[in-house]
């Protein structure tokens, strides 16, 4: 199940928060000052499917920050890259963003920035 909030950043980026049991993606999308935010709940669907559904929406953007659980993240990364085919544009997240989801659209911003 996906559900998606709009909130008020420029260069096409998202940051994502992950674990085993849903993720949280915010992205910048159709102009400036929009972050689209959507969370995915895994519910009963495999990993593979769970983490392809997370990098659909995540879309087509410039610069990614994954963070959240080591695992995940990690197998999150390497679907990014495997379907993407752009290791390019992961950016690399602090340690000390890895815990809560909570700041994500402060992430995001200062990501867009």
């Amino acid at each position: 199940m996906t559900t998606t909030h709009e909130t008020t950043g420029s260069t096409p980026s998202a940051v994502v928060w992950i674990d085993e049991r849903h993720a949280i993606v915010a992205r910048t999308e159709g102009g400036p000052d929009r972050i689209s935010m959507a969370e995915i709940e895994r519910g009963s669907e495999p990993e593979v499917q769970y983490l392809a559904h997370v990098v659909h929406e995540i879309g087509d953007q410039q610069r990614v920050m994954i963070v959240g659980a080591s695992t995940v993240k990690l197998a999150l990364e390497r679907e990014f890259v495997a379907l993407s085919h752009r290791p390019d544009r992961l950016v690399a997240a602090p340690a000390s963003a890895n815990g809560a989801g909570r700041g994500i659209v402060d992430r995001l911003r200062r990501l867009a920035a």
